[in-house]
């Protein structure tokens, strides 16, 4: 495993672990799922675009944008979900 990809790897444990917490009540930060997830996905997606090089594999790299662009969509839902909290304040 890359250096990226066990960034990636912890940053998706620490994401289900806050989704787990918040969905039984137990400990809630608006916003920090989607963030860490954010931070995961983009690593990975950046790590497959890395792999692809000037080779024609277009199928791995189009897979690599689609994964960066769900990591910037969490990236934009996690800045709804603290505008949302501070909102109601």
């Amino acid at each position: 495993m890359s250096k990226l990809q066990k960034i990636a790897a912890v940053f998706l444990v620490i994401a289900a672990a806050s989704w787990v917490l918040h969905k039984t009540n137990t400990f809630y930060v608006p916003g920090l799922t989607s963030l860490t997830l954010c931070v995961a996905m983009c690593a990975e997606g950046s790590d497959m675009l890395k792999g692809t090089g000037k080779k024609k594999n277009t199928s791995r790299r189009f897979a690599a944008i689609l994964v960066l662009a769900f990591g910037l969509f969490n990236l934009v839902y996690g800045g709804f979900e603290i505008y949302d909290y501070v909102i109601r304040l």
